[in-house]
């Protein structure tokens, strides 16, 4: 008999959601949250390239589909408010040095594929290099530079609380992926601050945004991440950048058009493991928001939306092969300081290894908890199978 998951919010928690009475459209209106926004940074300009439509949309469909508890919509509502600031503070940074936005971008590696197949234990290795420019949680939280150019204790600080926060808020989705502050981040939290990012999904039921950034997905939202990674990369002394998302599996197509990467990386790893342990995240990670956790709902919207990002990503990388390295989990874990040394064109004996612990996580579920089985994966992923076995050959 299959574990049933199951997700428990701290009894502080369950009395906010029982006692405060919110009115969601209120609460989320687009023009409180700007306003709210400028009020905190006391700054105006959000750029004449925002657009205000992916938070429109993103607005509606958390008002009228998440199912948003109290608590959830303020947690929300702080995280909103918060990368809008962070956009007011980034832009007031460009208009005072025009020369970050001159200068060129660093190379890039990139690593992507599917959730929970190696991505976050690669990036770590390969942030670790001397000459690497890798994305700190602490500055993916907050890009942009408070007051002082030179500043970033606060930032910092703002990071830690973050984590003790999600370790005591939700403790299971901690064991499953640990946010640690000091540690390097996803660059999908860039693109949040364009609100073009299917981090949105993984958090909050929103069928329809999701539906309307598949459509709508383009170059602006890399574009803008590229201003923040000049941003952040302004008078560094590093060679390249080591970026990584799941999310980029989707649109590689558009980031290498925009940001033209020196090497995409592609992780794999068994799917019948890593399908269910992503679900599983999923669901854990929409407890802090939603009133009612419904494991249904996670995988009808998350199990084709993977398959279409595999789809996406083969078509990608069979167009440009050579802009691809692919690499096997239970084959480069083997030999981690082998791969680094392969994937940037350095010697062995140079090569600086992360801290174990840094990857370590607890996580248990099964396969049967999402209604799964072997046969119906390899059936919806036969591309991917195909893919798969051609590579190893």
């Amino acid at each position: 008999m299959a574990q049933t998951l199951a997700y428990k919010k701290p009894k502080s928690i369950e009395l906010y959601n029982a006692v405060v009475k919110t009115n969601f459209s209120t609460y989320l209106s687009f023009d409180k949250l700007l306003k709210r926004a400028r009020k905190t940074s006391g700054l105006q300009n959000l750029g004449s390239d925002f657009w205000d439509e992916p938070l429109k949309q993103l607005l509606n469909a958390a008002i009228n589909e998440a199912n948003l508890s109290p608590f959830g919509a303020f947690l929300f509502r702080e995280k909103l408010t918060g990368q809008l600031v962070n956009r007011l503070r980034a832009e007031d940074w460009f208009k005072k040095k025009p020369e970050i936005l001159e200068q060129e971008l660093l190379p890039v590696y990139l690593i992507t594929g599917l959730q929970r197949t190696g991505t976050t234990r690669l990036q770590r290795l390969l942030s670790q290099q001397k000459e690497a420019r890798g994305l700190y949680t602490w500055e993916a939280l907050n890009p942009a530079p408070i007051k002082s150019w030179v500043e970033q204790n606060k930032r910092q600080r703002h990071g830690k609380s973050a984590s003790r926060a999600i370790k005591w808020l939700a403790p299971d989705f901690n064991q499953i992926h640990p946010i640690l502050p000091l540690d390097f981040e996803e660059d999908v939290l860039l693109l949040d601050i364009a609100f073009l990012s299917t981090s949105f999904e993984a958090i909050l039921n929103v069928p329809s945004y999701s539906q309307w950034l598949t459509n709508n997905y383009n170059a602006s939202a890399y574009a803008y991440e590229v201003k923040l990674l000049k941003l952040l990369q302004f008078k560094s002394n590093k060679a390249y950048w080591v970026l990584k998302s799941p999310h980029h599996l989707e649109f590689l197509d558009i980031f290498q058009e925009v940001v033209k990467p020196n090497k995409i990386i592609w992780t794999h790893r068994d799917i019948n493991k890593t399908i269910p342990s992503l679900l599983s995240m999923i669901y854990y990670s929409r407890g802090l928001f939603q009133r009612d956790l419904n494991l249904h709902q996670v995988v009808e919207h998350w199990y084709p939306k993977m398959i279409e990002m595999v789809n996406k990503g083969i078509s990608s990388a069979k167009a440009n092969t050579k802009a691809f390295k692919h690499l096997e989990y239970d084959h480069w874990t083997k030999n981690e300081k082998g791969t680094v040394a392969e994937i940037l064109h350095m010697p062995e004996m140079e090569v600086r290894m992360a801290e174990k612990d840094s990857f370590h996580s607890k996580h248990a579920y099964q396969m049967e908890n999402f209604g799964l089985t072997e046969s119906k994966i390899k059936t919806d992923f036969r591309s991917y199978f195909d893919f798969y076995e051609a590579l190893k050959q």
